[in-house]
């Protein structure tokens, strides 16, 4: 046989298939990484979208109404999705007089401590 013409040898498999081996061992211990990472990303968007979704509906609502109050509201709706919970704060005559400040936060079930998106805008009458 010539030169070559041989096969491949059994420390030549035994290589790859080490090389082979830690590759995918170095894959496997990235998926709890980003699995943690995009759960993180979906409750941070949803939050984020619920926060918006609340401020939209309050900038629709008429001053007068009681979700338009000065203090603290609650939803009525939470826990949303058994995850969120959104509140919100209404302040009268801030910044300047005739114009409420909303706040709302939305909180998540979070294995950290970056759990709440808070949105702010204001409104008034002349709208």
């Amino acid at each position: 046989m010539l030169k070559s013409e041989k096969g491949i040898g059994l420390i030549e498999i035994i290589v790859a298939m080490l090389i082979f081996a830690i590759g995918i061992t170095a894959a496997i211990r990235t998926l709890p990484v980003s699995n943690t990472a995009t759960t993180r990303a979906r409750n941070l968007t949803m939050a984020t979208n619920l926060a918006q979704q609340k401020i939209e509906e309050l900038m629709g609502t008429p001053l007068n109404d009681a979700n338009l109050t000065s203090g603290a509201h609650n939803d009525q709706d939470n826990p949303i999705e058994r995850i969120f919970t959104r509140t919100w704060n209404v302040t009268d005559n801030d910044p300047v007089i005739d114009m409420k400040t909303v706040t709302v936060t939305v909180t998540y079930l979070s294995g950290s401590n970056d759990n709440a998106v808070t949105l702010s805008t204001y409104l008034t009458s002349r709208r």
